[in-house]
Parts: structure tokens; sequence; C-alpha cells
């Protein structure tokens, strides 16, 4: 797990995805940013890799994204819009991970995380969903409020999520602690 074969520096890695190219067996050091407050139009593959810092504010992805076996230093989703879907897999995030005010999947491209450690606080305050949510066998080890409400507004569900087999705490009524994440 996490064993990247090479290393790219940030501005490599975005060169590479944005000819569609997947990112496998890499260490990437520095701020990977995608299109922060635009559109990445290119489906977006991470496999195997240990990122430093992968900032994605306010980014709408058009296309699939995939985070598959990978570590993140840090990490920001925050009003990131997953349109054609977002999969997460055996990942591990060492620190605060924000995706609020986020999702917004369209029909038939689901949000799967799956076999994931957090380290620390998730963060979904005001995301909805507007198809299929799958979230299993993770562990939120700092706690997450994907079932809570802070300030009274839940997490939006146009399908019921599929939740099964999670630890820590799903239902924060807060944001957790503030991101140390310095984009």
């Amino acid at each position: 797990m996490y064993t990247p074969t090479r290393r790219l520096i940030a501005e490599e890695a975005v060169a590479l995805l944005q000819t569609g190219q997947p990112l496998t067996d890499c260490y990437i050091s520095g701020e990977l940013a995608l299109a922060p407050g635009e559109t990445w139009e290119q489906q977006v593959v991470l496999e195997n890799c240990v990122v430093e810092r992968f900032y994605c504010p306010c980014t709408s992805f058009s296309k699939g994204v995939e985070l598959r076996n990978c570590r993140f230093q840090q990490c920001q989703f925050t009003f990131s819009y997953f349109l054609g879907g977002l999969i997460v897999d055996a990942c591990y995030f060492d620190s605060y991970l924000d995706f609020q005010a986020g999702g917004h999947n369209q029909l038939g491209n689901p949000v799967r995380i799956t076999n994931s450690r957090f380290a620390s606080f998730v963060n979904f305050f005001d995301c909805w969903y507007e198809s299929a949510v799958v979230i299993t066998d993770n562990d939120f080890l700092g706690g997450t409020n994907l079932l809570g409400a802070p300030f009274n507004i839940p997490v939006t569900f146009n399908m019921p999520p599929v939740l099964a087999r999670n630890s820590g705490q799903l239902d924060a009524a807060d944001e957790g602690p503030t991101s140390s994440f310095n984009g």
C-alpha cells in the first residue's frame, strides 16, 4: 500500500491529468490544484499515489474522479461538484477533509467511498447528492457530520444512501475542528 515508484512535482501531475492520463504509482510533491473555481473537463484517476496537497475548491468535475489506494497528506474539495461521480477506495487521509457545500453527482454517476480511513474530521456540511451514494467499510477516526445537521442543515440525499460497516461518529452536529489546509 502506498508504494509509489516515481516522483512528480504538482505541475507535472496537473499536465498529465489535463491530457486525460491517470496518475499511477506516483509521489506528488507540492500542491496538486485542479481548476479551483472552474470546470475540470477530464477524468481524474489517481491510483497507488501519495499526494502532499490535493486542492480542488469550487471545482466542477464534469467527468468521474477516482482515487484508489492513495494517501493524502492534505486534501480539500470545498464547494466542489462531482457531476461525473466520485470513487474513493482504499485511501487514507491524514488531515481534515472538507467536502462542504458540494456533491451534486448527476444521475448514473454515484459517489462511492469505501474501505478508506480518515484520521481527522470529514466535513459534509450542506452537501447535496442527486444520485446514488455508497459509503461502506470506512474508519472515520475523527468523526463526520455525514448524518448530522450542523446549523440545522443536514446533508441532502435525493436517493437513500447505502451506509454500512463504518466506524466512528457519523452524526456530528458541527463542522469539526478548523482545517489546517493553507491552500
